[in-house]
């Protein structure tokens, strides 16, 4: 047999076989062990609770605990025919069932028929039911009557992630055990040892990163140590590890967080591009900057030694209250952004909006800075700023003023002053929020009535947002066109492109026009001869 055919993965070869060996679930273990010494065998049982916490395992060593020839007890031998077939999954008497692939009312009476038959050569029948919660409704029913009275030699184990799409009938007729998250110093104890016997180049520090991505998944945990076990000589550390699963590492998630309460918008704009170049996905980004956060406020709050040196460095001089209120800002734009085929271009918009000043995550973010407010002006802008534009508004210095952003090309019939372009950003706003907060943080460079036509002329950094506004064009940016310049039409162009049109004259000569039909048609000059 070749090594790869008799290789076995990790989270295989070190699964518990006894009740010894389970980690983490000290009371579910220390019941079913009672149960078994006291025969007091229920006839269902439900075993919920995250994956890879263990769930399928002890139904299995609970499997062997009723059928070993030594027993039923607590303490199976693991040399009899029943345990070593149990631990091979080729019993005859232990069904196991994916209810994931086998969830119909078919399958559930084939299962309710070999009830009747008594078992091949062992104490107990046992049928367990993986997954258990993606039985269809008639499935469900079909077994209900089984479950509810079963024949003495049967007993049903039930394992499932999400019990509350169980039915009631159903779970009340099972004892239910509720598997916990497995401990961060059990799982790392646990690793350790494995990692001494087959990957000794994973270091320390990276195994405390597997552990805090595992979420309490001791398989999960497992089967990442196994994919590193074959990396080489080299040492395996914790960005190593972030690298892998295409993750963001703790600093930069650290200088993006500090740039956004900074107000640095270039260092926002800076981790952002890195971060997309290497493939990280905005998902991550958001979800690794609220648990950072967190994780520091409640380092802080709960005086906590343990707590990340470098994270106190970065954040221990911004309140509590500003830090709450830019995760909650994190989690509104993480659930705007979830079912967008490409989420950047709002992300980064809104983070540069944030970084700004544009858009504050909450009062307090406003009064505990105590910076000033910030305005967006295009690089051309200023030659016809209205007197008056950088005092104090009416409504008190409290509230921030619009960003002004001004044509720097010839002014069209209608005018593009500072205060319609900031009225038309505020009907945007209105009608979709993210594309005003995007409108408010991009280059523009030229906005102007062109011949019936808004023509908005954006910076070259500015390309990556442009398709998205011209997917709200009919929906978004041209009603507030209508509304506030009494145009029907939006052109979306980049500087120096062809689509720019505000510096062109209004009207061009008849020799003009003519030698624009011969170019456009390719025409002879006898054709535009009388």
């Amino acid at each position: 047999m070749s090594p790869a055919e008799s290789y076995v993965s990790l989270y295989r070869k070190y699964r518990p076989a006894t009740f010894a060996d389970v980690i983490g679930q000290e009371t579910i273990v220390r019941i079913l062990q009672g149960s078994v010494d006291h025969a007091r065998i229920s006839h269902a049982y439900l075993f919920a609770g995250p994956k890879g916490t263990g769930k399928t395992t002890v139904a299995r060593v609970f499997a062997k605990a009723l059928n070993c020839s030594q027993g039923p007890t607590s303490r199976p031998c693991m040399d009899c025919e029943h345990c070593r077939a149990i631990t091979a999954g080729t019993d005859i008497d232990v069904i196991e069932i994916d209810a994931a692939s086998n969830r119909g009312i078919d399958e559930i009476r084939d299962l309710r028929e070999s009830t009747r038959f008594v078992p091949a050569r062992s104490r107990y029948k046992i049928f367990i039911i993986d997954e258990a919660h993606m039985l269809t409704p008639a499935a469900f029913d079909a077994l209900l009557k089984t479950l509810e009275e079963p024949p003495d030699y049967v007993v049903f184990i039930l394992a499932t992630t999400e019990p509350q799409k169980l039915p009631e009938t159903i779970i009340s007729r099972c004892q239910r055990f509720d598997f916990k998250r497995i401990s961060d110093g059990a799982m790392l104890s646990h690793l350790k040892t494995i990692r001494d016997i087959e990957a000794s180049n994973v270091t320390d520090d990276a195994l405390k990163q597997i552990v805090a991505l595992s979420s309490g998944s001791m398989r999960g945990a497992i089967g990442l140590v196994d994919q590193f076990s074959v990396f080489g000589p080299e040492p395996v550390t914790a960005a190593t590890v972030l690298d892998l699963l295409g993750l963001p590492t703790a600093t930069k998630l650290l200088l993006l967080v500090e740039a956004l309460l900074s107000h640095d918008p270039k260092a926002v704009g800076s981790v952002l591009d890195d971060l997309e170049r290497s493939g990280i996905e905005p998902a991550d980004v958001l979800e690794g900057a609220i648990a950072l956060i967190s994780s520091h406020i409640l380092a802080r709050v709960t005086a906590a030694d343990s707590g990340d040196e470098e994270a106190r460095a970065h954040l221990g001089r911004f309140a509590d209250g500003v830090l709450v209120d830019l995760t909650e800002s994190l989690a509104r734009l993480q659930q705007r952004s979830t079912y967008l085929s490409d989420p950047y271009p709002l992300v980064q918009a809104s983070l540069l909006a944030v970084a700004l000043g544009l858009s504050v995550p909450g009062a307090r973010l406003r009064e505990e800075r105590q910076v000033e407010p910030v305005q967006f002006i295009a690089r051309d802008v200023g030659k016809n700023q209205p007197a008056g534009a950088g005092a104090e508004s009416p409504a008190g210095p409290d509230v921030e003023p619009e960003p002004v952003v001004q044509s720097a090309g010839p002014a069209p019939e209608q005018g593009t002053d500072a205060q319609q372009w900031a009225r038309y950003k505020a009907v945007v706003s209105e009608a979709s929020k993210p594309i005003g907060v995007m409108l408010q943080a991009l280059d523009v460079r030229k906005v102007g009535v062109d011949q019936g036509m808004l023509h908005i002329v954006l910076g070259p950094k500015a390309r990556l947002f442009r398709a998205t506004l011209e997917q709200k064009q009919d929906e978004v940016l041209v009603p507030a066109a209508r509304a506030v310049y009494g145009v029907d039409r939006v052109v979306l162009a980049e500087e120096g492109s062809p689509e720019e049109s505000l510096d062109r004259p209004e009207s061009a000569a008849p020799d003009e026009k003519l030698q624009l039909l011969k170019k456009t048609f390719d025409a002879t000059e006898s054709l535009f001869e009388p």
